[in-house]
């Protein structure tokens, strides 16, 4: 399904320098992905970047909500807060946030890669303890 949003189409014509964009329906809004990676996602006029430790506080100073998919869900949120008009409005200093809300992405995707690893292994580890009781 095609999706249309102008302020969606300037995203990713903003962002296109930092990998393969796509685009699709998400949460009633446009999800922008770089390399099939959620970065953005697009509700109405807004635009949420993805956040995590490395770049949360430029948020937070500015005092930018984070993105609530449903807003009656009391503790629904997501790892995406909205950007700053005025950034959003300099495509250059959009492309600097982009670049670090992909760091960012890739950072948390990797942390919940490395959780479900260790995950894995504890579970193997009470398996093989459980064996050695029997």
């Amino acid at each position: 399904m095609r999706v249309k949003s102008s302020l969606a189409s300037y995203v990713a014509e903003q962002l296109a320098p930092l990998g393969r964009i796509s685009s699709r329906a998400i949460f009633g809004g446009v999800g922008v992905f770089i390399d099939e990676r959620l970065l953005a996602i697009v509700m109405g006029d807004k635009l949420y970047l993805h956040t995590d430790k490395s770049n949360l506080d430029d948020y937070v100073a500015r005092g930018m909500p984070q993105f609530k998919p449903y807003p009656n869900a009391f503790d629904l949120t997501t790892d995406h807060h909205e950007v700053p008009s005025d950034v959003v409005q300099d495509a250059e200093q959009l492309k600097i946030w982009g670049e670090r809300a992909l760091t960012a992405a890739i950072e948390s995707a990797r942390a919940k890669q490395m959780a479900g690893i260790e995950r894995s292994r504890h579970m193997k580890q009470a398996k093989r303890r459980e064996k050695e009781k029997k």
